[in-house]
């Protein structure tokens, strides 16, 4: 089975500039290669000039690499955004954000569709696709020029389930296009026996108006697309991104199987591990083993 590099994510908005090489430097301690271009950071380098530079100084004196990165996201980013002055600020910013990318040799630029509306307003599902397609045709050519995949990711409102992402997939048709695959939004999403729709964390209820559509596999729709993934765990209930091996995935069965995606070129670490208290030392131990499987 093919050996696939993993980067780390980590809560870089909680931690001074002036201790960020320390944390690196024990990543590399215990066997780190890589850490994930964070959302923290990427929009550092689109409004900090010179920011670039101090990241590449961090990454020099620490040893450690930079292989993937997630996109900027929320309501100013997301691709769907219904905020039309700023939707043509965000293109750009984005465009900058993938150059970086790029630059420090990331292989995909996580994205998500945006799910904003589906709580906070009624924006229909055909006016937020329509939204998302036209930010996609600004974006895929840049993409294509800087040889870099946008990764879609799946969630778990409507407007992000795996059918949206297939959507967007197959209506581009095109590699430089694929699914960042978040095992923790998809087992909140899974149809699995004795599954009790009263426990959904209540945000669920509001961003599905009380009908949750459960998903039978997500894995199987999205597997010829996935080009990287997030690896993190819940209960099934709630996006809680704990530690693999504290919640319900198999991750026995689910690794291997996104080892032999066709087009997959990356796993992330997206365990919360500043929520959870989770050391650098245990987060790399249990992604080492994770590994292995």
């Amino acid at each position: 089975m093919k050996e696939i590099p993993l980067s780390h994510f980590f809560p870089w908005k909680k931690i001074n500039d002036d201790f960020v090489t320390n944390i690196l430097c024990e990543f590399a301690d215990n066997g780190a290669e890589s850490v994930v271009l964070t959302d923290e950071w990427g929009k550092r380098l689109v409004k900090e000039p010179g920011f670039y530079t101090t990241l590449l100084g961090w990454l020099r004196e620490s040893g450690m690499k930079i292989f993937e990165c997630h996109g900027l996201w929320s309501i100013a980013y997301d691709l769907n955004i219904t905020d039309r002055p700023r939707r043509r600020a965000m293109i750009e910013e984005h465009k900058l954000c993938m150059e970086y990318a790029a630059d420090l040799g990331c292989r995909t630029y996580v994205m998500h569709i945006g799910a904003f509306d589906c709580y906070y307003k009624d924006t229909t599902l055909e006016e937020m696709r329509r939204l998302a397609v036209e930010s996609l045709e600004k974006l895929i050519p840049a993409a294509e020029k800087l040889g870099i995949i946008i990764a879609i990711e799946n969630s778990f409102e409507p407007s992000n389930t795996p059918d949206e992402v297939l959507y967007f997939l197959n209506y581009f048709n095109t590699p430089v296009l694929g699914c960042c695959f978040d095992t923790g939004h998809a087992n909140i999403m899974a149809k699995t026996p004795g599954k009790d729709p009263a426990k959904y964390a209540s945000y669920m209820n509001v961003c599905w108006k009380n009908g949750v559509v459960e998903e039978a596999d997500a894995f199987g729709k999205l597997a010829p697309h996935i080009v990287t993934c997030h690896l993190h765990d819940n209960d099934g209930y709630g996006d809680a991104h704990n530690l693999p091996g504290t919640g319900t995935i198999d991750w026995k069965t689910l690794i291997p199987a996104l080892k032999n995606c066709p087009r997959i070129v990356s796993m992330q670490n997206e365990t919360s591990a500043g929520a959870y208290h989770v050391s650098i030392a245990k987060l790399c131990r249990t992604f080492d083993e994770l590994m292995k499987l």
